[in-house]
């Protein structure tokens, strides 16, 4: 079941466990990538939220296991954000439920396009997104990161 959050500290919860797998496998932390999602705090969220960040959380059993979200980014383009699903319950489907809801809240929008970023080298999910019809469009570089952001995108219509 999905339905939409607004309890910042579960859609934290949720990030900071899903993405520290993804911080451990690459060798970020807290203090080489503060504004890494698996070490932002409810601030963030907050403030995100204020900003106009929608999120969905994903129940199993009434549990929350997975959150995504999204936001206008300019003229028919949204951004996809914050998408993390529990470890224990990846590969399963629920990141792609997620995703296709949130595509669904961007078309009811008038949205026309979905964008994503992540991180370049995480190969994996850079395929899995490809698998969903997404396609690579722009590298960025980040004076804060040590790492490349690759943004992908995929038309709605």
């Amino acid at each position: 079941m999905i339905s939409k959050l607004m309890e910042s500290e579960k859609i934290v919860m949720i990030v900071n466990k899903s993405f520290l797998t993804v911080a451990q496998t690459f060798g970020y932390t807290k203090e080489t990538v503060p504004s890494f999602p698996a070490f932002i705090g409810k601030d963030v969220i907050d403030e995100q939220i204020d900003n106009g960040l929608k999120m969905f959380g994903y129940f199993e059993n009434s549990e929350l296991i997975g959150v995504a979200g999204y936001n206008h980014h300019h003229e028919n383009i949204y951004m996809i954000k914050r998408l993390a699903v529990l470890p224990q319950y990846r590969h399963k489907g629920v990141g792609k439920v997620l995703i296709e809801h949130v595509e669904n809240q961007i078309l009811m929008e008038k949205g026309e396009i979905a964008e994503v970023e992540i991180v370049n080298n995480n190969l994996q999910l850079k395929n899995w997104y490809k698998k969903l019809g997404y396609e690579e469009i722009r590298i960025d570089n980040y004076d804060n990161l040590p790492f490349k952001a690759c943004v992908m995108d995929k038309c709605l219509l």
